[in-house]
């Protein structure tokens, strides 16, 4: 806080004198990337012919009111202003969370297998089918996986850079903006042109300082200097090796088995394949459709049902990222126990299918 005889006004004036204006653009910038704001916008010396705020506050902290008192004896004002120091305690809205480890999907694995399957398997019905299937999933999951109620944080900024006064800049920026919208005026056009351009500055002037100091401080030690750079560029660390992989029924965790299934499967593409194509033409195979559909006409559109293995495959291929569905389970989690509810999946596709009217 003090008398800076600096018209911090200056931007705002058109007429003003252009190196004023320009020295005012400067030490306002010099304070936002500190991440200091000025807490006062109004003039604080007033005399017969000018107005001007060259006495101002500059803090980081959370104003809650910041104004001008007259004061007759001079032609400075006085400021006030109040800070609140205690921050007032927020709610954090509550989030379930499962746990997922290996124990807990290998327990799942097991009470899925137990499943009686034949309310779902010998059932038509496609929306009854699904209800059973779904009631016995969540079952299932729930004893395997509980669910647990924890706060979630709030975010904090992405960048390390961003600044809690960046912060409030990048809102003052935005309320200018909203203004300049409503009320389209040079004077509000030229506030929220000059405060943008300002920011513009300042967010890469706080990049560049954030990264000299992290710089500086890893000096002397080339590893960490490489994992800076690696953090600029973007350049991900190395995958680590799986720590297990499903193999049909099975687990294997030890290195010398997920290797081996590897070899196995790149080894055997060409002769799986062509069993594949084998299979494909085999009348038997061709024919399954009659299992669930009436026979085909030169008139007609058919599907053939599709099996275990299409469903599994289809599955495999899915991207593990993803939002997790409402009871928790995520992409990741089917995958790793899609070969014990297959059945049931390929029954109620099929059945939906077979039921499906051509709208």
């Amino acid at each position: 806080m003090g008398d800076f005889n600096i018209d911090l006004l200056a931007p705002s004036k058109l007429k003003q004198a252009q190196n004023n204006s320009s020295l005012a653009n400067e030490f306002i910038s010099s304070f936002l990337s500190t991440g200091m704001l000025p807490a006062c916008r109004i003039p604080t010396r007033v005399t017969d012919t000018t107005a001007s705020l060259i006495d101002n506050l500059f803090t980081n902290l959370d104003l809650k009111t910041c104004d001008v008192i007259i004061y007759d004896d001079s032609d400075h004002f006085l400021i006030l202003s109040e800070v609140t120091l205690d921050k007032p305690k927020v709610e954090h809205p509550e989030r379930k969370t499962r746990k997922l480890d290996a124990e807990s999907i290998e327990s799942l694995r097991n009470q899925l297998n137990n499943i009686n399957r034949s309310p779902c398997l010998d059932n038509q019905d496609v929306d009854q089918a699904t209800n059973y299937f779904i009631q016995e999933f969540e079952k299932a999951f729930d004893r395997a996986c509980p669910a647990k109620t924890s706060k979630s944080r709030r975010q904090e900024p992405r960048k390390p850079w961003i600044s809690k006064g960046i912060v409030r800049s990048i809102k003052i920026k935005n309320q200018l903006y909203k203004i300049r919208i409503e009320n389209p005026s040079e004077d509000n056009k030229e506030k929220f042109r000059l405060y943008k351009n300002n920011l513009t500055k300042v967010i890469p002037a706080a990049k560049a300082s954030h990264y000299t100091k992290l710089f500086a401080e890893a000096s002397g030690s080339p590893k960490k200097s490489w994992e800076i750079i690696h953090g600029i560029i973007g350049k991900k660390k190395m995958s680590k090796f799986p720590e297990s992989i499903n193999h049909g029924p099975e687990l294997v965790s030890d290195r010398p088995g997920i290797a081996n299934v590897f070899n196995k499967h790149f080894a055997n593409v060409g002769v799986r394949t062509v069993k594949e194509s084998v299979a494909a033409n085999n009348s038997e195979q061709r024919n399954k459709f009659e299992d669930y559909l009436p026979p085909s006409s030169l008139s007609s559109l058919f599907l053939t049902p599709t099996s275990k293995e299409e469903l599994i495959n289809i599955v495999n291929l899915l991207k593990p990222g993803g939002a997790e569905g409402i009871d928790g389970s995520s992409t990741r989690l089917l995958k790793l126990i899609i070969a014990n509810v297959a059945d049931p999946l390929v029954h109620i596709v099929n059945i939906w299918v077979l039921g499906a009217k051509m709208r």
